[in-house]
């Protein structure tokens, strides 16, 4: 009797144990690591009639899969089955509700569903298959785990669920620039601007789409013609403003984007179409205002910058600038014989002239890059030059 409760006491321990370390990977895995590309494949499941909560989704996702482990622990009481194989399919149930990857198109609603959804299902019914055949066929009574001593039985379970969690995190969509790109707009949805412009500061390249999250942002915190040029940008205007294609939002509203800068309408236009449709009929406001000149610079238009800047800014040398516009208007004077717009700034100039003494000072092309990178990569002459 008493060697009895020592091995049930050992095998409750065991179960225990792997229990308790699947739950933990379970929650922490949902709600910190998948917790935005959790929300953003709820928006789209429900068209955003519904708001998935980071700590309830967790939980109740987390209950879902030990329920069904308890199921499989039921199904195969009669069978020789490892305590660690029972959390096989909660464990191909979460990879396959995270095996989601960014769309190609806007149209196709932002997320689309990897081969997960096809492979993992059929690994439900593979893995109810191996374990009728082993033990019908005697297999598992021959390799069973009971021949083992309890420690080492607990560690080869441990091993096993191991196991399973590595291929979770290696199944699941690991995409850094989608997962921020879905925590930038819930920054946004939750007003947090700051931590949105935190997160995209980390990202040493951008896609259009990080590139839009990136002028909106600055414009919320009001800072878009002071530091858009600090960021990585890709895709010039265009970049700018959802497009139906391969530009758009995943959980923030077009309409409310475009209301944002003045207007919204069903017919969908590009960037510059909407700005210069917007200017032409006076509805620019002043964020719409700092697109538009923005919008200019980002396609090295500086002549219709500087035909437009004194339409919503008064240029002079006694009047504080943001600082990419008079960046611009020193390369647009510098450039120009007859310039409509004249800017002298002392410190600025002389920036620039270093800037181009440090060019000219370098002959290797990527080394000048890099050299020019470093000590004037968050100036609009740099976006311009390179």
């Amino acid at each position: 009797k008493l060697m009895n409760r020592v091995k049930y006491s050992q095998d409750t321990l065991k179960r225990v144990l792997c229990t308790f370390v699947f739950t933990l990977f379970s929650f922490f895995f949902l709600y910190f690591y998948q917790a935005d590309l959790m929300t953003i494949i709820q928006h789209v499941l429900s068209e955003g009639q519904t708001h998935y909560n980071h700590f309830v989704g967790a939980v109740l996702i987390t209950i879902v899969l030990l329920l069904i482990q308890v199921g499989v622990v039921r199904l195969f009481q009669r069978m020789r089955l490892a305590w660690a194989f029972t959390f096989v399919p909660s464990s191909l149930l979460l990879a396959m509700i995270t095996d989601v990857r960014q769309s190609a198109s806007a149209a196709n609603g932002f997320l689309e569903f990897g081969w997960g959804g096809y492979v993992l299902p059929s690994c439900f019914i593979l893995f109810f298959v191996v374990v009728w055949i082993l033990n019908s066929s005697g297999i598992a009574e021959k390799y069973s785990m009971n021949s083992m001593n309890q420690t080492r039985q607990l560690w080869i379970n441990l091993a096993l669920v191991l196991l399973q969690m590595l291929f979770v995190c290696g199944w699941s969509n690991s995409d850094r620039v989608l997962h921020d790109r879905v925590h930038v707009e819930q920054c946004l949805a939750d007003n947090d601007v700051d931590e949105a412009l935190l997160t995209l500061q980390q990202h040493s390249d951008a896609d259009e789409n990080l590139t839009m999250l990136t002028a909106y942002s600055l414009s919320r915190k009001g800072e878009l013609p002071e530091r858009l040029f600090e960021f990585p940008l890709k895709g010039g205007s265009a970049a700018l403003m959802p497009n139906g294609d391969n530009i758009g939002f995943g959980l923030l509203a077009d309409t409310t984007f475009y209301a944002y800068l003045g207007n919204a309408y069903l017919q969908r236009m590009s960037t510059m179409h909407y700005l210069d449709y917007q200017r032409r009929h006076k509805r620019l406001n002043r964020r719409s205002v700092d697109y538009l000149l923005c919008a200019y610079l980002m396609d090295k238009k500086l002549d219709a910058f500087a035909h437009n800047i004194t339409r919503y800014y008064e240029v002079n040398d006694s009047v504080q600038l943001p600082k990419h516009y008079k960046e611009a208007l020193i390369v647009y004077t510098h450039s120009h014989a007859n310039p409509c717009v004249v800017l002298h700034d002392n410190v600025l100039d002389a920036d620039f002239e270093d800037m181009q003494k440090l060019e000219n000072s370098i002959t290797d092309a990527r080394e000048r890059k890099t050299a020019l990178r470093d000590t004037y990569g968050n100036t609009y002459w740099y976006y311009y030059m390179y």
